[in-house]
């Protein structure tokens, strides 16, 4: 790599050396990530023997992209005499080779390609499904390589990752510390702790994956502290939440089923059509003897509600865009129920199971957002649209169970529920399955 001018330090020269085919780096702030990264695009190229070998490097955003690594690839690339195509952030070599840059925020720009290699940067601000839908099916033909490289941000799918590859030999997976790297002088570090709390310095320069945002309004340690917890809950009505989305617009729906303070069941799936929608919810309504749904009103939520009550299905519909009941202190519904929701894991009376990928990522999404203040002194919660444009994956399974909150509070107090009512509200609205044809 001496050609390009680039001179790797102590810890990127030993990533060089060792990667494999699957790379997983958890690196510190101030690292040279991205110097790293495009520089590994640029040598896998020059060593490239087949024919128009292709390459991608990948931010969160676009514009994140091109104001970070653009320069950089375009001056280590210069002793190639590339073709530099500045619109579409694109270099083409005398090999017939090809490094482009990308945004995760624009996922279909990546489909229908074939790639030798990619890098992931920042990867716990992509979305979860960029590499499972999107990534990997395109180095398969050419049998690519790829390396996800960031800093952590708590237990999310950047941590799933790294825990999964430490476990495989295939994988090379390692963790670069601010004071085990000596990168930066202990006068720099110091000006960083001064300068943030204990837990941003620790999650930014010591890679520390259990560290939550002080924003975070349901740390992730509280969560996990609820997997296969004993508590025992008998006679309780079993509570459903329903967050409606459609798979056409790449969103995936959720049910997430609640037994006071006993989380029992959690699951995403996908359909195009209201009914099928509908016919999902009312299956699992059915065999999992619940009581009561909720089911989110806002855009196709609404037509799937009023097919369930059509049905006989007890859902109520949930505008969570509504006035709060405590409208002195939050924005609205949604700030209600997801502080209830921080009230429902703080109690410690609460449990789930950790035996499914599906309750990790629901505890995943319900310790992502953060909440603030208004200038009226109300609680707001992160929008939806708002995590999605910093790259984080629509929380589908968290807004599902967000959704129980509107039922009685969650707790081992609640009225015990007389189990043959649910023989007879389900009489009442069960239909043969041909129904929904």
């Amino acid at each position: 790599m001496r050609s390009t001018g680039y001179k790797p330090r102590k810890h990127q020269a030993l990533i060089h050396k060792n990667l494999k085919r699957f790379n997983v780096l958890v690196c510190h702030r101030r690292f040279g990530k991205t110097v790293l990264g495009v520089n590994q695009l640029i040598d896998w190229n020059k060593k490239n023997k087949l024919p128009r070998p292709r390459y991608a490097y990948i931010a969160p955003l676009y514009k994140q992209a091109k104001s970070v690594s653009w320069d950089y690839l375009c001056n280590f690339s210069r002793a190639f005499e590339p073709i530099i195509n500045q619109s579409e952030l694109r270099v083409d070599y005398p090999n017939g080779g090809r490094i482009q840059l990308f945004g995760a925020d624009n996922p279909d720009s990546l489909r229908g390609q074939y790639f030798d290699g990619v890098v992931i940067d920042e990867v716990a601000q992509c979305p979860r499904k960029l590499y499972g839908e999107i990534i990997r099916p395109t180095l398969a033909d050419r049998k690519g390589q790829v390396v996800f490289i960031g800093t952590p941000n708590g237990h999310d799918h950047f941590y799933d990752l790294y825990q999964a590859s430490k476990r495989d030999n295939d994988w090379f997976c390692r963790m670069f510390k601010a004071s085990e790297t000596k990168i930066l002088d202990a006068k720099e570090l110091d000006n960083a702790r001064k300068q943030s709390s204990n837990e941003e310095y620790n999650q930014e320069y010591e890679c520390d994956f259990d560290i939550s945002s002080s924003f975070i309004l349901i740390p992730i340690q509280t969560i996990e502290a609820a997997f296969n917890r004993q508590v025992t809950f008998h006679g309780h009505p079993r509570i459903m939440g329903i967050d409606v989305g459609m798979s056409l617009g790449g969103d995936a729906s959720a049910i997430v089923i609640r037994q006071a303070g006993k989380i029992t069941d959690a699951i995403e799936f996908r359909f195009d059509d209201t009914f099928q929608i509908a016919g999902k919810v009312r299956e699992m309504f059915i065999e999992r003897g619940c009581t009561q749904g909720y089911i989110d009103s806002i855009g196709y939520g609404a037509g799937v509600a009023h097919t369930l009550m059509s049905w006989g299905v007890p859902v109520s519909p949930i505008n969570v865009a509504e006035r709060a009941s405590e409208n002195e202190r939050f924005m609205n519904l949604k700030a209600e129920l997801w502080w209830r929701a921080k009230d429902f894991f703080g109690d410690n009376t609460c449990t789930l199971p950790s035996e499914t990928d599906t309750m990790h990522k629901l505890a995943a999404e319900l310790s992502t957002p953060e909440y603030e203040y208004t200038t009226t002194g109300k609680i707001k919660i992160q929008s939806k649209q708002d995590l999605m444009r910093l790259g984080k994956p629509s929380p589908n399974l968290a807004d599902a169970f967000v959704l129980t909150m509107n039922h009685a509070t969650a707790t081992a107090e609640a009225v015990p529920h007389q189990q043959e009512q649910s023989g007879i509200v389900l009489q009442e609205f069960y239909e043969p399955e041909a129904a929904l044809l």
